[in-house]
């Protein structure tokens, strides 16, 4: 069969049902064959990162690989950043590059696009994906889309497949669909003994919760853990939105030490298991004594070391159902520190404009993915609890919000509401247009204080901070969206419902945010970090 045909097929296999891509010349042959066939949506954006992010939200939302299509070089590495940051919170991504035919490479000429050979595409992406495939090779091109596709699902990260410019004429099989070795049952029931028997002895012990508890399928696993050991868990902010939120036994997020519920658990704890943590300096660079090696026992996808013991290729989910087996202890501290009562914010700022908005969304009945960008807005969030939630909370780039929400309404039909500063949006914002173009009605809300937040946090000094107001409900107005422009709670509140209420075309509100209304989540986040930062250089 036809190239585009076996990787149609994998792509079917494992459950992709949409593509997301930026036309090139090295890929056309590609969109023209995919275009024929016409068996899946073709979602095209105009910048590469925005493209990247799509299909990454894509993939977090629906827990499975996303695909997106760039030309070679000029695209593909225009990609990196959104590829690297996908890399680092785990997000199993397929990106299919284009590639010179070897009679392009025969000629000995420099190839447009190229960069310093042309290899440095996939010399590039070593850095940045769990495997790399070119598909130049007949007889093995059918095995490798279904290798690629397979360490995506499997390793929950991007992987690349380079397909040369004529590939698409070559005829290949289907490739094994065999899937990875298990992990013996012998291994697996030795470590949920071990990690059994760690847990006897101890006597208040705390579950911390990361994101790939939901990445690899184990988030029922989890909760029944913790309900037979009658123990708290609480999540990481990447975790966040990944466990029900009305648990008995769930505590909150952690982000730093004023959440002072989760705080209290884990400093109390005598046994911490750090189940599916990216352990990043966001979360824990400035809090390293809560977590003390004597304490912590870390359980991640295939790798588990307890004591002189390590543990590979255990899977969290049948490792945590294992574990549930083989304990017998049940704690009887299980009462929770008491959530500490949150005072509605009155005055116009970002926290304020969240909490009316957690109301606001509360009173629905209707399922609203929330997605957030970073900075300041990122820390708002907090002040809401969404069923379903995307956020980059590793801050590997910015401007992911909006191009989020393409990816989120694309794959589930359902309409998000967005959250972003004007700096992020600035980055993103013009694929607003697409929305249009495609018919998606998103609401995004843009918190517009005319500054950089984040930056004025990290380095008061800094002149750069200032940006000045674009009036983005207008731009909004222009692509064919609502745009309207608020200054107080109650003209939002009344804005957001009109927006929730219109199904037909994307709704912008921009929240004029008075100077200086950073949420204090922000500046004690920064204010951690920074002197996180000079302890290290103080200990060096």
């Amino acid at each position: 069969m036809l190239l585009v045909d076996a990787l149609l097929h994998e792509l079917d296999l494992f459950g992709v049902k949409q593509l997301f891509g930026i036309p090139g010349d090295f890929v056309l042959p590609l969109f023209e064959q995919l275009q024929q066939r016409n068996m899946l949506p073709l979602y095209y954006l105009s910048h590469e990162p925005s493209v990247v992010f799509a299909a990454d939200a894509a993939a977090r939302i629906s827990n499975n690989p996303a695909v997106v299509i760039l030309t070679y070089g000029a695209g593909a590495l225009n990609a990196v950043n959104a590829v690297a940051q996908a890399y680092v919170e785990h997000v199993p991504l397929v990106v299919i590059a284009g590639f010179p035919s070897q009679t392009e490479i025969d000629r000995g000429l420099q190839i447009h696009h190229q960069a310093k050979t042309v290899d440095s595409q996939r010399d590039i992406y070593r850095e940045i994906t769990a495997a790399q495939f070119r598909l130049d090779n007949a007889q093995s091109a059918g095995a490798d889309i279904h290798a690629a596709l397979l360490t995506a699902k499997q390793q929950s990260r991007p992987v690349l497949l380079e397909i040369p410019r004529d590939a698409v004429q070559m005829q290949t099989s289907l490739g094994s669909a065999e899937l990875q070795e298990a992990s013996s049952q012998d291994e697996l029931e030795l470590a949920a003994t071990d990690l059994a028997a760690r847990l006897a002895q101890a006597k208040q012990p705390v579950i911390l919760a990361g994101v790939d508890v939901r990445r690899f399928d184990a988030v029922a696993e989890l909760e029944a853990l913790a309900e037979k050991l009658n123990i708290p868990f609480v999540s990481t902010l990447m975790g966040r939105a990944s466990f029900n939120q009305q648990h008995p036994l769930y505590a909150g997020i952690f982000l730093d030490k004023t959440d002072i519920r989760p705080t209290q658990l884990l400093r109390d704890a005598d046994l911490i298991l750090q189940v599916g943590v990216i352990k990043t300096d966001s979360n824990f660079a400035a809090h390293s004594e809560l977590f003390p090696p004597h304490k912590v026992v870390c359980i991640e996808q295939n790798q588990l070391k307890l004591g002189p013991a390590t543990y590979h290729q255990l899977a969290l989910k049948p490792l945590l159902a294992a574990l549930q087996k083989h304990t017998t202890v049940r704690y009887a501290h299980c009462s929770l520190p008491a959530a500490s009562n949150v005072t509605p914010d009155k005055s116009l700022n970002a926290t304020s404009v969240v909490q009316r908005l957690d109301l606001v969304l509360a009173a629905g009945k209707q399922t609203v993915p929330l997605i957030s960008d970073i900075g300041d807005c990122l820390f708002a969030s907090l002040h809401a609890n969404p069923s379903l939630m995307l956020a980059p909370a590793f801050y590997a780039s910015m401007g992911y919000a909006v191009p989020a929400a393409f990816g989120v309404q694309a794959v589930t039909g359902l309409r998000p509401v967005v959250l972003v500063g004007d700096g992020a949006f600035l980055m993103t914002g013009l694929e607003l247009g697409h929305f249009t173009r495609y018919g998606f009605a998103p609401v995004i809300i843009v918190f517009n204080n005319q500054r950089w937040d984040m930056i004025e946090a990290f380095a008061p000094g800094l002149n750069c901070t200032n940006l000045t107001s674009w009036h983005y409900a207008e731009l909004a107005r222009s692509m064919g969206g609502n745009g309207t422009q608020v200054s107080n709670l109650d003209d939002f509140e009344q804005v957001l419902q009109q927006a929730l209420d219109n199904s037909e075309s994307f709704s912008l509100i921009e929240v004029m945010l008075p100077p200086g209304s950073r949420t204090s989540r922000l500046n004690n986040f920064a204010a951690g970090f920074k002197a996180a930062g000079q302890n290290d250089r103080c200990r060096c």
